[in-house]
């Protein structure tokens, strides 16, 4: 079997060979140079920019659904209740309910959601490295979503007779037979890993963590106003309308990396859910073999369980809890959700040329520093809450505009806090793709992939019915403590890491090179090296 560095070379033109400056080139010269460098960028935008737009009107149309149908309340109420108006007009008992109801059916549907895409990830990765088939499984989670956009059009349609459980088998369950974001995430990193030599791979995973920062928070900043501006049907087509563009994308403009020959006569589906790739896939982290250390997989592996967990459990509550506690609607929530992130984005930026080239850190360093700032920021978000500190300063307007909302002076605090916390993806996936060989990347991925699609399986009902809906009339902001605890865990599997390393990476070897250079020997110089951006 052709290693992946042989297939790249082979398949990918090698840009620094071009005799040409890019000015010099033709046009068709300028599309090939362009292909080359612009890969999955597109297409990833494409998603991401669609789920986030889908948002915060899929949020509202659960409290609706919920409010209307499964609980029958009368339009006085909802209207209260979608409006965050529930406290003036002393309807906190009925908005409680509501918030309930969504947060069980949430508790069920996330790991029903998750089987699929957990299956898919186990086999896939295997059959992915040894065909080289990238494409086919980032286009199948766009070709999901799109028939997601379009079961929730009928929802809409059918407001006020379809229940909020079938809105969450269109929203949720339905695209996670195509794999969902798992398998997306699972695809692009594969796909980088693929068409970038090793150098160079945290820098593209780094180009692709800031265009979803940059898009991400532009996304949100209109999400919410173009929901009151065009209501269900104008986010839905437009959602649909970037799933198709992001289809099409991939399908003409990526290139697959060269493909070797294929001698066996097996039937696709028997190749691709052959139960040995799975236990090959496995067998990552029970085998032994040189250079590998199967300790450090496994830290990997939880922590990314770790970051996963909290990051989705925090999520499904954060706007629940904002809008039961601080009275917020989704366009204000929209607006916190658009900061918060240009907060990450800005720190991301200043954060890693000053850890990598300044300080000098290390990937786990970096990692258990950003880790810190998450449970100081999760403090700060915990206590917003109670009276000493929630109408201390009451709430604060940005730019005094008249078109962005009041929002609580210690949640902007709790955001600012966590500004570092963007490059936690970036350490982690960047370690994630090095802990192996090259050829078996997709099986890497396919391991931290089930554990992406476990994490909320098992963190939503715990966040959900566990410990928000027992602490809903009692101490909201628990979940943000809970956070705090799971992410303590992980600080102490890093910092083990980090000092058991440390002997390791402070010894030097001197080679004789002629020139009496001394130069440092890293025994795990493509594991512990820094993010580069």
């Amino acid at each position: 079997m052709a290693s992946t560095t042989e297939l790249v070379t082979d398949s990918v033109p090698d840009l620094t060979k071009k005799a040409q400056t890019f000015g010099e080139l033709d046009f068709n010269g300028k599309i090939s140079y362009i292909r080359e460098v612009i890969t999955v960028e597109p297409l990833l935008g494409a998603y991401v920019m669609a789920s986030t737009l889908c948002s915060p009107m899929l949020i509202n149309l659960e409290f609706e659904k919920s409010c209307r149908v499964n609980l029958q309340m009368n339009d006085t109420v909802c209207e209260a209740i979608l409006s965050s108006q529930h406290e003036v007009l002393n309807l906190t008992e009925q908005n409680n309910e509501v918030q309930y109801l969504i947060s069980d059916v949430h508790s069920w549907l996330q790991p029903v959601q998750s089987i699929m895409p957990l299956i898919l990830v186990l086999f896939i990765g295997s059959y992915s490295d040894r065909h080289k088939w990238r494409k086919p499984f980032l286009l199948l989670p766009l070709f999901g979503e799109f028939l997601a956009v379009v079961g929730c059009i009928f929802c809409v349609i059918f407001m006020r007779s379809w229940p909020l459980e079938v809105q969450g088998v269109f929203q949720l369950i339905l695209p996670s037979l195509f794999g969902g974001q798992t398998m997306i995430v699972m695809a692009t990193f594969s796909y980088i890993a693929d068409v970038s030599t090793i150098e160079m791979r945290t820098l593209r995973i780094g180009v692709v963590q800031i265009v979803l920062n940059i898009i991400v928070p532009v996304t949100q900043l209109f999400s919410a106003n173009m929901f009151e501006l065009t209501g269900y049907y104008g986010v839905l087509f437009t959602a649909g309308g970037l799933y198709v563009f992001g289809f099409l994308y991939g399908l003409f403009w990526i290139k697959e990396p060269k493909q070797p020959v294929n001698t066996e006569s097996r039937g696709v589906l028997c190749d691709v859910f052959d139960p040995r790739h799975a236990v090959d896939t496995f067998n990552l982290i029970l085998r032994k073999g040189p250079g590998k250390n199967r300790v450090y997989i496994g830290v990997m592996l939880f922590t990314i369980f770790i970051y996963s967990a909290v990051i989705v459990g925090e999520s499904d509550r954060f706007f629940f809890y904002s809008q039961s506690r601080f009275g917020w609607t989704i366009v204000e929530f929209s607006y916190f959700l658009s900061m918060n992130t240009l907060v990450h984005l800005i720190g991301t930026a200043l954060a890693v040329p000053l850890f990598t080239k300044i300080l000098n850190l290390t990937d786990m360093a970096i990692l258990l520093l950003t880790f810190l700032d998450k449970m100081l920021s999760n403090v700060v978000f915990g206590f917003a809450n109670s009276n000493t500190l929630l109408y201390a300063g009451k709430t604060l307007l940005i730019f005094s505009s008249p078109l962005l909302p009041p929002i609580n002076i210690f949640f902007i605090a709790a955001a600012v806090v966590s500004i570092i916390t963007g490059v936690t993806p970036i350490g982690i996936r960047s370690l994630a793709t090095k802990v192996v060989s090259e050829d078996d990347l997709g099986k890497a991925q396919s391991l931290f992939g089930i554990c992406e699609a476990i994490a909320p399986a098992i963190s939503t009902p715990v966040y959900n019915k566990g410990i928000y809906n027992n602490t809903l009339t009692t101490f909201p902001s628990a979940f943000f403590f809970f956070g705090i605890i799971l992410y303590a865990i992980c600080s102490a599997f890093i910092t083990w890491m980090y000092f058991k390393e440390k002997p390791n990476r402070t010894s030097k070897v001197e080679l004789a090179n002629g020139s009496g250079v001394t130069i440092e020997k890293t025994p795990m110089e493509t594991y512990v090296e820094t993010t580069h951006i």
